[in-house]
């Protein structure tokens, strides 16, 4: 299975909606044998629910991230990802330098796969602020995973023919 690593820093807000959304789309194709992605934090608590605000914009697009839990990043997490999709570049920074051996599959969701500047390649964390803000960085993710889903789903498959 082809996995996608969503890593933001509490993992309670940004990585949940991108998680969710993400494989909302994949059941909608029926690959769910052949994607999978998950979530962590570069500083989360284990076991902690999604952000309320984060739960209700999800319900509003028809998703359900009632049973969300978050986790740290380990090097289990990076290890069996096959891309990493860092919601901020303070994420990738992070991960490039803890982990470099994993540097080549490390990005920001936005810079994924278009050439962008590190200044514009983050998501601005809702966290603490208006649920307009959640809605906005919702539709942000939303439209990037949309924008990645066709390659992904490539280098899904490229790996299934690989084995």
């Amino acid at each position: 299975m082809y996995k996608v690593l969503f890593v933001c820093t509490a993992n309670i807000c940004r990585t949940p909606m991108a998680e969710s959304y993400f494989n909302h789309l994949v059941e909608q194709e029926g690959l769910e044998e052949l994607i999978g992605a998950e979530s962590a934090g570069t500083w989360a608590f284990d076991g902690a629910s999604a952000a309320e605000l984060s739960r209700q914009v999800c319900a509003e697009n028809g998703l359900d991230v009632s049973q969300h839990r978050s986790q740290s990043i380990d090097l289990h997490l990076m290890k069996s990802a096959d891309l990493v999709l860092c919601m901020a570049q303070e994420h990738k920074n992070d991960l490039a330098r803890i982990f470099p051996h994993f540097r080549e599959k490390i990005f920001t969701l936005k810079e994924f796969q278009q050439r962008i500047s590190a200044e514009f390649a983050s998501i601005a964390d809702p966290y603490g602020k208006a649920i307009e803000q959640y809605r906005e960085t919702f539709g942000i993710i939303a439209r990037e995973i949309r924008r990645i889903f066709p390659l992904v789903r490539q280098q899904a498959q490229a790996k299934r023919c690989e084995v």
